[in-house]
């Protein structure tokens, strides 16, 4: 071998190593709603799945949810996206956008993934506009087909509609609100144990009726509460307490719209109709301050796991929309357009070794790939150097003909 080959492979060895050992945000999936016409039902501007590129600062819608008035929510796993879409669950591919799957789930809400399987809160209104009862408010489908697995009963399982969901240490936790009975909402704080099969209830207390965002962290179940909608209050469970701790915010005449939970345990949440968000440590949660102030309202809120930023969501539901970026310190670095009511955001987070346009080592069959001195794949040549990747994720760089 050459000397200058030698410096090269050492050099694109290197920069393959450092690759694998970074994450980057790749994309940031928007899901704008679009608006209807409440009186009549038609659809002025249909929902919408776009994708704002972070390198690029470009926009591009990939997909118009013709038959969804709004989606709900949205979780990224592995090369899928699931999407909770007015009474439809969609798995789209994550890079090419083609609808993979989908299924008919009535009153679909908030979605959850766990141990191969996709499961959802429900709670709708009938063609009335009243509250819709289910048979079950929650319900787990396949992650490939999305083809019913198993539910709760309101026997056995919650009662009323159900909104919030987070996983933590292999178990679900649900927020019981009964939301769509509008003067009649509840507040519980449930648990599902999938390995059991045990269902268990806390309750929230008067003053923590409609529990809307759930957040877990630290062994401690935190819920945002939007009561009467006529004010705010938090909730707290630690893992392993038999009680839940509820906590009316001081001065607030509404229910909370968008809320996220930083790694270090601040919840920032805003209080429907107010220019700042607030911020209350997860340790004391009776004190909240203003985080940040004079900020538009957002509809929804997500915080970027890599940099921190915080990606807040503007719109006035009818005839604008767009994302505001900010650093973690609630400083304006930049927005983009995404249409009519932009709600539901995801953060697409890969390795960077994805940008050289490698999968992750974490791929179960082995691989290969060539690339020039510079680390950039090529195709279709019989010189330059191959990496490998096994199921292991073990790797070696072997030299082709030069």
């Amino acid at each position: 071998m050459k000397s200058g080959q030698t410096l090269i492979l050492l050099a694109t060895v290197a920069f393959l190593n450092q690759s694998i050992a970074q994450d980057y945000l790749h994309q940031v999936v928007v899901f704008s709603e679009g608006w209807s016409n409440w009186q009549t039902g038609e659809v002025m501007e249909p929902a919408t799945l776009g994708v704002y590129d972070p390198g690029l600062q470009t926009f591009v819608v990939q997909d118009t949810l013709e038959d969804a008035g709004f989606v709900s929510d949205a979780v990224i796993y592995e090369s899928s996206i699931y999407v909770a879409a007015d009474g439809q669950v969609l798995r789209y591919d994550l890079n090419s956008f083609d609808l993979m799957a989908s299924a008919p789930v009535i009153g679909v809400r908030q979605l959850a993934i766990l141990d191969g399987l996709i499961y959802l809160t429900r709670g709708d209104v009938d063609a009335a506009g009243m509250n819709l009862e289910l048979d079950s408010y929650l319900m787990w489908l396949d992650l490939e087909t999305l083809d019913p697995v198993g539910e709760l009963t309101v026997s056995s399982g919650p009662g009323y509609a159900t909104e919030g969901l987070v996983v933590h240490d292999e178990k679900l936790y649900i927020g019981v609100n009964n939301a769509f009975d509008w003067g009649n909402e509840v507040g519980f704080m449930g648990q599902y144990d999938p390995i059991t099969d045990e269902y268990v209830e806390w309750d929230l207390g008067m003053e923590g009726k409609n529990p809307i965002h759930l957040f877990a962290q630290n062994d401690q179940i935190v819920s945002v509460n939007n009561r009467d909608y006529a004010s705010t209050s938090l909730s707290w469970k630690m893992i392993g307490d038999e009680t839940a701790t509820t906590h009316v915010v001081a001065e607030t005449n509404a229910g909370c719209l968008a809320a996220v939970m930083t790694s270090d345990g601040q919840l920032r949440y805003q209080v429907s109709g107010e220019a700042a968000i607030r911020q209350a440590n997860q340790a004391d949660l009776m004190s909240s301050t203003v985080w940040l102030d004079n900020v538009p309202e957002y509809y929804g809120m997500v915080i970027d796991p890599v940099s921190g930023d915080l990606y807040g969501a503007v719109t006035d539901y009818s005839t604008f929309g767009y994302v505001e970026i900010r650093t973690e310190n609630g400083e304006l670095t930049g927005q983009f357009d995404c249409g009519v009511s932009p709600g539901v955001i995801c953060m697409d987070v890969r390795s960077l070794v994805s940008a050289c346009g490698l999968p992750s080592p974490l791929q179960k069959k082995p691989s290969q790939w060539t690339f020039d001195a510079l680390g950039r794949q090529i195709l279709g040549v019989s010189s330059g150097y191959r990496f490998e990747v096994d199921e292991h994720g073990r790797k070696r760089v072997i030299i082709l003909n030069q």
